[in-house]
């Protein structure tokens, strides 16, 4: 009697232990215990590392980027992001860039007479057109005539800070071909280059301050224009630079030229008394 009540007491007990996920009689876990309930499913705890890794991954790559592939356009290169494939884009029909309108001060901007039909013409139609226009007889009136449409005064007041910074924009641009006095023997000259012109000759002490401006913005002969280094505001300090260089030389020039007073020889002094 206690014999069979033992048999259905463990069979009962090893029942409900197989219900709740227990162990077995040899105190092996189940198949399906305890341990691998902590998750709902296998699969679950299987791609939950996954699927975070993933997300950490992508975030880090989202938010990098080098600094060599900035989002960017550069000036003067084709572009994707507009429809005619250039990066750069055309001024609005009928509008002015701040800065550039120049109708109110011509002579400012070019350097010319206003109305002149010259204005806008390159150094050598210039030249063409002034060598059919007869040249009268004075040195003066002839070196006006070489550069008739350029303007003789200058379109802004002349100071002292004005000569100042055209000093040093004339020693950073100029002074290597026309030299620190003018006289044209520059650096570069005397390293093989052709020689500059002089601001000391007589043909350029008399030209006007717009020719100075003509040549500088367009250039002249062999020297290349300087409009996209020097602006228009400088190129007149550089004007007026050069014109106190002229002064100066001048008088330095006519110093050394004019003779030295000469010193007549004392008189031999009698001696007096009788002989």
């Amino acid at each position: 009697m206690m014999s069979k009540f033992k048999e259905n007491f463990t069979q009962r007990r090893k029942e409900a232990q197989r219900r709740k996920g227990g162990s077995n009689s040899s105190g092996a876990p189940e198949a399906f215990g305890p341990p691998l309930r902590l998750c709902a499913s296998l699969r679950l705890c299987v791609k939950l590392p996954i699927f975070l890794s993933l997300v950490v991954v992508l975030g880090v790559t989202g938010c990098r980027r080098d600094m060599q592939d900035q989002p960017k356009i550069k000036p003067l290169r084709g572009s994707t992001f507009f429809a005619d494939g250039l990066g750069s884009r055309q001024p609005i029909e009928g509008t002015i860039p701040r800065g550039f309108l120049r109708d109110d001060n011509p002579e400012f901007y070019t350097g010319k007479k206003s109305g002149t039909a010259t204005a806008s013409a390159t150094p050598a139609q210039q030249q063409t057109a002034n060598a059919q226009q007869p040249a009268p007889n004075t040195q003066t009136g002839a070196q006006q005539n070489l550069f008739p449409d350029d303007v003789v005064d200058f379109p802004i007041p002349v100071t002292e800070d004005v000569v100042k910074r055209g000093q040093s924009r004339y020693e950073i641009f100029c002074s290597a071909c026309h030299g620190l006095t003018g006289n044209g023997d520059g650096m570069i000259v005397r390293r093989g280059f052709r020689r500059a012109a002089s601001f000391n000759d007589d043909r350029l002490r008399q030209a006007p301050v717009g020719h100075f401006f003509d040549a500088i913005t367009n250039g002249w002969g062999a020297m290349p224009s300087y409009a996209p280094q020097i602006p228009v505001q400088d190129r007149w300090a550089i004007i007026a630079y050069i014109r106190a260089l002229q002064l100066s030389q001048q008088n330095a020039a006519a110093a050394s030229a004019s003779p030295a007073p000469s010193t007549s020889p004392s008189p031999t002094p009698v001696a007096g008394g009788h002989q």
